[in-house]
């Protein structure tokens, strides 16, 4: 439940960049490579691109795929049988020996530090019980993370016209795998000793740029001869997180100079800003709402997010482009309702309390008005009857006269 819940939210952040954020100006560089890109490997916005929805074919980085769907659905420490399917799988091999007993997650290290190709068909077979089941799994892993333009059809990438991705797909995989420690961990590894039947030596990564390149994490790099080279790459500095993807460079050197370019490019001119938690924000409606969470987005240096709010509660940031970055809930049409039943609550307390504010007045003025009518009538007969005594006074004076 817990990887299914990563996926989704993973599903729905890439969903949202669809966007890119053009790589434009007299310092952007000219790459050999026929397609490629590079994503913040957090936000996943585009920093460059470079016919990065292309199908091309990929090769070795197909293996991020075999390793991360190894690392989540199996068990690293289950052992696995080795088959003669296996053993007799081309290419780049660990040299696995058929009934060889081999742990999973040394399976996993042979594929993704050395790119045993034996490895990925022994991984298959243990996940699904043969290779094309196991590449049914791998594409239904592929939709779920938002690669809709890949298709694979085997564990290690060896050359089928039906087996195909595009440089985007591949930066969304593996901005996926990236997030798994296990897996990070071990596209890391420069070195590894390695004691099998069949062959005892120390794997050293094939990704040169973990040497070459300061920051670099990983991850795989590939070549056939439809493919040419291919390669992806994350690489962590200055409190930025990229992947790069080249693909179909014309050399080795090219798709590791290619790689470099982009690096230094992104590093340059790009940086992460934050919206933080709490803060408060405008709507159309003219009343603030507090973010309900941090927001980040990376954009070029020195530019900020443009803020846009719906009528439904959407915050949407962003670039100066008006190229779509992120998408947040301000508030939803409920609370808008709740709040509307409030206000309207609260007009009419207000109302009341006014009427209430008049009866009461009226009530003081009626009373007022009652005592000085009293009052009044009270002097009146006051005056009435002084005057009437005075009469009689007189009347008995002329008596006695």
């Amino acid at each position: 439940m817990k990887k299914l819940s990563l996926i989704l939210v993973f599903s729905l952040v890439m969903l949202v960049n669809t966007q890119f954020v053009q790589a434009t100006g007299e310092n952007t560089p000219e790459i050999k490579s026929e397609s490629a890109v590079m994503i913040d490997a957090k936000t996943g916005d585009i920093l460059y691109q470079k016919n990065s929805s292309e199908q091309m074919y990929p090769a070795s980085i197909t293996k991020i795929v075999t390793g991360i769907l190894a690392i989540e659905s199996g068990k690293l420490d289950d052992t696995v049988v080795v088959s003669s399917d296996a053993v007799r799988a081309e290419g780049t091999r660990v040299y696995l020996m058929e009934d060889e007993q081999v742990p999973l997650k040394k399976l996993v290290q042979g594929l993704l530090i050395n790119s045993g190709n034996d490895a990925a068909v022994a991984i298959a077979e243990y996940m699904a019980g043969d290779v094309d089941s196991f590449a049914d799994q791998m594409n239904a892993f592929a939709k779920k993370v938002g690669a809709d333009n890949t298709h694979f059809v085997n564990p290690n990438g060896l050359f089928d016209e039906e087996h195909y991705t595009t440089a985007e797909d591949m930066a969304k995989i593996t901005q996926y795998a990236m997030q798994n420690e296990e897996f990070r961990e071990i596209v890391s590894t420069k070195e590894l000793p390695w004691v099998g039947e069949g062959w005892e030596t120390t794997l050293r990564n094939h990704h040169q740029l973990l040497w070459d390149y300061p920051g670099t994490i990983g991850v795989k790099n590939g070549y056939v001869d439809e493919s040419k080279h291919t390669l992806v790459t994350a690489v962590s500095r200055d409190n930025l997180d990229v992947i790069i993807v080249t693909m179909k460079a014309p050399t080795s050197r090219a798709a590791y100079w290619d790689t470099m370019a982009l690096g230094d490019y992104g590093f340059a001119n790009f940086e992460r800003q934050t919206l933080s938690a709490g803060m408060k924000i405008e709507a159309l409606n003219g009343k603030t709402y507090p973010l309900k969470e941090d927001l980040t987005v990376t954009l070029p240096k020195g530019e900020e997010p443009v803020q846009e709010v719906s009528s439904d509660g959407e915050l949407q940031l962003k670039d100066a482009s008006g190229n779509k970055l992120l998408t947040h809930t301000l508030f939803k049409e409920k609370e808008k309702e709740k709040e509307a039943s409030v206000t309207v609550d609260n007009d009419s307390a207000e109302k009341d309390a006014t009427i209430m504010q008049s009866v009461v007045k009226t009530g003081i003025f009626l009373y007022s008005g009652l005592l000085l009518l009293l009052a009044f009538l009270v002097i009146l007969r006051m005056r009435s009857q002084r005057q009437k005594h005075k009469r009689m006074r007189h009347v008995a004076r002329s008596y006695v006269k």
